[in-house]
């Protein structure tokens, strides 16, 4: 951990330079305490990924306001090209925080708000850089768990704001590539969502029913429809972080294929990836799924009533 003073209670509620600036939260680093903003102010282009050339409309300056235009001349980073912008935006903001935390209670200088201020914007647009390569992760998030083109411009607004989200917690330090922390984070947000529209989709339905169904003998209410089991299951995903880590995560994901791509992948394939042995793989698979058993205790009954097959008898 970075050794920075953190300034106490008291001191936070009668500063006004705190009161001026916001709270300057960031990843810590030990590299940090060594760095200079010099290493951060070019980013090289070789770190991005060599693309064939794609259609773009960047050079129509109307359409380049849209999202879709966006998501066009979006460039993806390659994996050192994450970790710089991601090692410069915190890196900035710990300079900005280091700053913050030395000011005199009374008349703080000019000079050093206005140096927070530029390394707090300096951060914001090293942020958007990130954003912006992300942009295509986004749009094929909101299309795989969207029905219809108004849900998926609904989904993409909901994303672009979780994607902001995860810029922020990401710690760069860990080896993951972001794509795969920031499609857990959007996942669990439209997972939480769809559930919401499908709970007062079924509440409606229920009500605009309930008449009819009073009238009929032979109606059955005990058993659990498809929608039940979509729902147990999307809950269960969403809170998979609250009882697993991100290696766990990961390999969840990637067995069951819970990534924008669908696809399920072979222990050996995750091992390789994450860096550990297949056999490691499968402990930590078996080790995942028992803890997942505890979110899923409250749908026992929902699964209990499934003939094996996936979904209602």
């Amino acid at each position: 951990m970075v050794a920075i003073a953190e300034p106490t209670q008291e001191r936070r509620h009668k500063t006004k330079a705190d009161l001026a600036v916001p709270e300057i939260r960031f990843i810590p680093n030990d590299d940090f305490r060594t760095a200079s903003e010099d290493e951060f102010a070019q980013i090289d282009e070789d770190l991005y990924v060599t693309e064939e050339e794609r259609n773009s409309t960047a050079g129509d300056a109307a359409s380049a306001q849209t999202f879709h235009s966006a998501v066009d001349s979006s460039r993806l980073l390659t994996f050192e090209g994450e970790q710089l912008l991601f090692k410069r935006l915190n890196f900035l903001r710990f300079r900005a925080n280091a700053i913050q935390v030395s000011l005199p209670q009374r008349r703080p200088p000019k000079k050093k708000l206005k140096e927070i201020s530029r390394l707090l914007a300096e951060a914001d647009s090293t942020r958007e850089e990130i954003a912006r390569a992300n942009l295509r992760l986004v749009m094929s998030i909101a299309r795989k768990h969207s029905s219809c083109e108004d849900q998926c411009d609904e989904f993409v607004a909901e994303a672009n704001g979780i994607l902001l989200y995860a810029i922020d917690k990401f710690d760069f330090s860990r080896g993951y590539r972001f794509s795969t922390y920031a499609t857990h984070a959007i996942q669990r947000h439209l997972f939480r969502l769809v559930s919401r529209v499908q709970k007062r989709s079924q509440r409606e339905t229920t009500e605009s029913s309930a008449p009819e169904s009073a009238t009929s003998g032979d109606v059955r209410t005990d058993e659990p429809t498809a929608g039940d089991y979509l729902t147990a299951a999307n809950s269960i995903v969403s809170r998979m972080s609250e009882v697993l880590d991100e290696r766990e995560t990961a390999i969840v994901v990637g067995r069951f294929g819970l990534d924008e791509s669908g696809k399920s992948h072979s222990l050996r394939e995750i091992g390789e990836q994450l860096g550990i042995s297949k056999e490691r793989v499968r402990q930590l698979l078996q080790q995942s799924v028992t803890k997942l058993a505890v979110i899923a205790e409250p749908f026992e009954s929902t699964f209990a009533a499934d003939d094996g097959c996936g979904g209602p008898r």
